[in-house]
């Protein structure tokens, strides 16, 4: 994917000097000191097969035909209906319902249907792509990617609809003429009151990759935030230290925004040729020997030290080099921990499908961001762009993109049609334990349902309904949930 171009781009990052003491978030973002973290320790390999998942679900045959995937703490992670859906389950009451159509698209939805996307391929010229059809602001808006099979694992490729001019990357990452005070306007915004003790924006800025990584972080939590939101399970306390993001992640991360926005530039010049060729070798994401960033976008599935664990929205994550050939998990470095749920620098098991989404979800808010450094240029202290710079042009495949017709409608019934007929599975699995009897090796853990916790607990002695809170009061426990998902076990 890298051709001469890229190689030219590859020369350090620009790298200011460090801006003074910042003891609190601000609003007027700039760069951080040089250095990116330094090279991982040795990865200790998980349990079982080195890059495969240590934990393999157990999985419960339901009379009906559904079927209930439990982790290794008895939890439910997955329940497949009989008519073909599946429902995810993750901490903290969040779930997603995968739903295949008869016409080839598969709907993923949030539990009660209010976020998600529709996804369906199309064909362009003997070529194929991938399209995910999203709600955002009320607006179906479309973004595409290409299928990249390698080890035998199936990739889904992040690819613009339209590409800039190839001054304007260029642009995107040299150092302006002097340092630039932008005020992004957040505050009072729900989301940066949350990950304020976390994240903090440049004081300001020396380039424009250093306005884009603060653009790019704070959509992800914004959006991250807003899912929650959408899904009913408001986000709990962060439990914050007021560390937050280091200086030198933050330059980590500016440095990866600087690397995709090279592949980027790279891709518009492949794309003069049409994308000829079917892809081919190791995806972007593994193509080059060298350290990878990865700004997690929600709660994603990992295994330290063989041991189940979970990664929340904000963590940052580093991979030195690509996996081994055959392998479809890799092992991370843990750079930053928005809710401590990791120790920083401690190693974690990550599957290869989900280092993609995420840098499929860092890349398409940057391309968003290229797109409002453009739109802002010559506003609120943003430098104004030399003419040559402006303008885009489309992709060979953008006229063959059509957004789905009722995005909002589809997920929602996807979402009811799938709650519906995963309750008639869960209440066919194998009774519960008896009461005050709890079932041997069970455990309660956070955003299990109510169902979920009587079937390892029993039914409850006391229950409180306080709105969208509930207290149940069990012989030795009391737990509490809040929107139906486990928040507290005391």
């Amino acid at each position: 994917m890298r051709g001469k171009e890229m190689g030219k781009g590859r020369q350090p990052a620009f790298r200011p000097q460090q801006p003074a003491a910042n003891p609190r978030p601000t609003e007027r973002p700039g760069p951080a000191p040089a250095g990116r973290p330094g090279p991982a320790p040795t990865a200790r390999p998980v349990a079982g097969q080195p890059g495969q998942n240590p934990h393999p679900m157990a999985i419960v045959r339901t009379p009906n035909g559904g079927e209930i995937h439990r982790g290794p703490g008895g939890d439910i992670r997955e329940v497949h209906t009989p008519n073909g859906a599946v429902i995810r389950y993750a901490p903290g009451g969040m779930r997603q319902v995968e739903m295949r159509r008869p016409d080839g698209a598969v709907v993923f939805a949030n539990g009660n249907g209010r976020g998600g996307y529709i996804q369906r391929p199309f064909m362009v010229h003997n070529q194929a792509f991938v399209q995910r059809t999203y709600m955002v602001n009320g607006v179906p808006t479309v973004r595409v990617y290409r299928p990249w099979v390698y080890g035998g694992v199936t990739f889904n490729v992040y690819t613009p609809t339209h590409y800039y001019r190839p001054g304007f990357y260029s642009y995107a990452y040299r150092p302006w003429g002097q340092p630039v005070h932008y005020r992004w306007g957040w505050a009072g915004q729900p989301w940066y009151g949350y990950y304020g003790g976390y994240y903090a924006p440049y004081p300001f800025y020396a380039s424009p990759v250093f306005w884009l990584t603060d653009f790019m972080v704070a959509t992800t939590l914004q959006e991250d935030y807003q899912a929650r939101m959408d899904s009913g399970s408001a986000p709990a306390p962060g439990g914050y230290d007021g560390s937050g993001m280091t200086p030198e992640v933050k330059q980590a991360i500016s440095d990866e925004v600087r690397l995709q926005i090279e592949q980027e530039r790279a891709e518009q010049q492949a794309m003069g040729q049409g994308y000829a060729q079917p892809p081919s070798g190791p995806p972007p994401l593994f193509a080059d020997n060298v350290s990878r960033i990865f700004l997690v976008p929600g709660a994603v599935q990992a295994f330290n030290r063989g041991q189940e664990c979970w990664l929340a929205a904000g963590d940052v994550l580093q991979l030195n080099g690509p996996p081994a050939p055959g392998a479809t998990y890799a092992d991370v470095l843990v750079l930053a921990s928005s809710h401590r749920n990791l120790p920083v620098r401690s190693v974690v098991s990550v599957s290869l499908v989900d280092l993609q989404d995420m840098q499929n979800r860092m890349r398409a808010n940057i391309d968003q961001g290229l797109g409002d450094l453009q739109s802002r240029q010559g506003q609120g202290g943003l430098p104004p762009l030399p003419p040559q710079n402006l303008g885009s042009s489309d992709a060979p495949f953008a006229s063959a993109v059509q957004p789905e017709a009722n995005v909002a409608g589809d997920l929602s019934q996807a979402a009811q049609d799938a709650n519906s007929s995963g309750q008639a599975v869960l209440g066919q699995s194998p009774a519960p334990a008896a009461p005050d009897q709890p079932a041997p090796g069970a455990t309660v853990t956070l955003g299990m349902s109510a169902a979920e916790v009587h079937r390892v607990l029993g039914n409850p002695k006391q229950t409180f309904n306080l709105g969208s809170k509930q207290i149940e009061v069990f012989p030795n426990l009391k737990v509490t949930y809040v929107n139906g998902g486990v928040t507290d076990v005391q």
